[in-house]
């Protein structure tokens, strides 16, 4: 970790992965708010910010004082690291393709949602 530079979407947020899943989450329990959507929707919001600082503790833990100087111009929140200037946004480190699949992914899950699912995700 010391030795690597943080880079890409890293100097956005220390859990990427994470945020999207929560992202995911919240929007799904706002658009569907019955019971079983709020336990099941609910616990992962719960599981991710617990899991977010859970991990840094573990890399704190085990990393010393490398995992002190990345967590200096790293955050949890994103782009709070870039907003107080900890950090700055490189845009030239996201790879061109990385942008496009992710955009050809969100639209086929949105095209494919009603046959996948049964609910339009168009209100």
């Amino acid at each position: 970790m010391a030795d690597a530079p943080v880079r890409g979407i890293h100097r956005v947020t220390r859990h990427p992965f994470l945020w999207g899943v929560a992202v995911w989450a919240f929007v799904h329990l706002i658009a569907n708010g019955d019971v079983a959507s709020l336990v099941l929707f609910g616990s992962l919001l719960v599981v991710v910010f617990i899991g977010m600082i859970s991990i840094d503790a573990k890399r704190k833990k085990s990393c010393g004082r490398h995992w002190d100087s990345y967590a200096a111009v790293t955050s949890i929140i994103p782009f709070q690291a870039i907003k107080e200037s900890r950090n700055t946004l490189v845009i030239a480190e996201f790879k061109v393709w990385q942008l496009v699949m992710a955009l050809v992914l969100y639209l086929a899950v949105m095209h494919f949602h009603q046959a996948l699912f049964g609910v339009s995700p168009l209100f």
